[in-house]
């Protein structure tokens, strides 16, 4: 037993050598630290991209799960005109004329306006004109300019705008957009004061005139208060002549300036390609620089003042393109489409110009655009459109409703008649309209 002892105790000083103590290995607090601050700076770093990620990308795909409804805008269509002596007889028409001789004569032998109702009269147009200025707006455009030292300023144009339209996701403003061409960006201004971005949705490059939108999204229910939506009136009725209208939104070049008088004239016209638009000639001086609408006695809208109805008038006269000339354009520029372009300028076809040189009804051409789809299809001068695809044309006016009813890159046919050897000769020509340039 003594021996087997011996021997084991001999072994185990011959396995004294493997014998270790494991120690733990020390902490290095500097790296542990360049460790911690890397891990939490890389979970900084993660969170603000995943926050910025998703504020990107949010509307987008609500956009897209959850899309807003855009109610499109349409304007109702204005009745033919029915004149009140087209329904009369010759004596009646003289009876009454007879009666209305006879009681202006009464009431001006008579009847005698006091002070008080002098001043009565103005306080209810201003009364009217305070309604109607809930519709109004002021249109900024800021762009961003140089000067020779190469300091960055920015430079901010004015002009009044009409709230005309309402599609359910943003107001629709109508503004002359030509006089803020060289902004980067927009902003309106309520009649409440409010002030907030907009974005130009569509221009028509022939009158100068834009629509810009104004979501609601980032408007609060005390902005939106006060404001409400113009009602479009008919211009086109022959007895606007010698009717009141008063010149609201910037007729004098100020904001919130205003003037009374009546319609002088209706001959004039604004002739751009591919448009004819009645003017709204006036008893009202303006400045050169006015903006604005003409609104009747009921508060609707009859005309827009533009730099180019002042234009026609040397600036002195407040004339406006009428409403009703207007309102199919506004209407597609409201909806965010495009508006083709031909090219074409032109007239009606007189009935002396018919009758004396034999001159077929039509629309007919003064002058072709160049470098326009009317040039490249063969369009010359003094052409008569008389036909689009399978519309007859008997006016300028109706082949600017085709043109206006069609969309940049659409092909249309025309079918012309040329004078050509003492006689009209039939043609027809292909020509394809595009979108308009500034």
């Amino acid at each position: 037993m003594d021996q087997q002892e011996n021997k084991a105790g001999q072994n185990n000083e011959s396995f004294y050598f493997m014998r270790e103590t494991i120690k733990e290995r020390p902490v290095n607090r500097r790296k542990l630290f360049r460790r911690t601050m890397i891990t939490a700076f890389s979970a900084v770093v993660f969170g603000m991209v995943a926050c910025f990620t998703f504020l990107i990308l949010e509307p987008v795909i609500s956009n897209k799960l959850y899309p807003e409804e855009i109610t499109k805008v349409e304007f109702p269509e204005e009745e033919e005109e029915i004149l009140p002596e087209s329904m009369l007889t010759e004596n009646d028409l003289q009876e009454e004329l007879e009666a209305n001789i006879l009681q202006q004569i009464d009431t001006a032998s008579t009847g005698e306006i006091s002070v008080e109702e002098y001043g009565t009269i103005y306080e209810n147009l201003y009364g009217l004109v305070s309604k109607a200025e809930t519709f109004m707006t002021t249109v900024t455009g800021v762009s961003q300019n140089s000067n020779w030292l190469l300091e960055t300023f920015e430079n901010e144009n004015s002009v009044s705008g009409v709230i005309v339209a309402d599609n359910g996701v943003e107001y629709l403003v109508l503004a002359e957009a030509n006089k803020l061409s060289e902004a980067s960006e927009y902003h309106v201004t309520f009649q409440n004061g409010a002030t907030k971005a907009a974005e130009l949705k569509a221009e028509d490059y022939q009158t100068g005139l834009g629509i810009f939108g104004v979501k609601y999204s980032g408007m609060s229910p005390e902005e939106k208060e006060g404001i409400t939506i113009a009602q479009l009136g008919i211009s086109n009725k022959s007895t606007i002549l010698g009717r009141p209208v008063i010149a609201i939104g910037s007729p004098l070049g100020q904001s919130g300036s205003l003037s009374y008088g009546m319609v002088t004239a209706t001959g004039n016209t604004l002739n751009v390609a591919d448009g004819l638009y009645k003017i709204l000639d006036t008893d009202m001086y303006g400045s050169e620089d006015a903006s604005g609408v003409f609104i009747n006695l009921s508060g609707e809208v009859l005309g827009v003042i533009t730099s180019q109805s002042m234009e026609l008038r040397q600036g002195e006269i407040l004339s406006a393109i009428a409403i009703s000339e207007l309102k199919g354009s506004i209407e597609k520029l409201s909806n965010g489409e495009t508006l083709a372009y031909g090219g074409i300028f032109g007239m009606d076809v007189t009935r002396e110009a018919h009758e004396n040189g034999g001159m077929p009804y039509g629309a007919y051409v003064t002058e072709v655009a160049m470098q326009s789809p009317a040039m490249e299809a063969g369009i010359l001068n003094n052409d008569v459109i008389v036909r689009v695809e399978t519309t007859d044309i008997s006016s300028f006016q109706e082949y600017k409703n085709m043109v206006l009813s069609k969309a940049p890159g659409d092909t249309i046919r025309l079918s012309i008649k040329r004078y050509s050897g003492g006689e009209y000769i039939d043609m027809g020509v292909d020509m394809t309209l595009k979108e308009g340039e500034k």
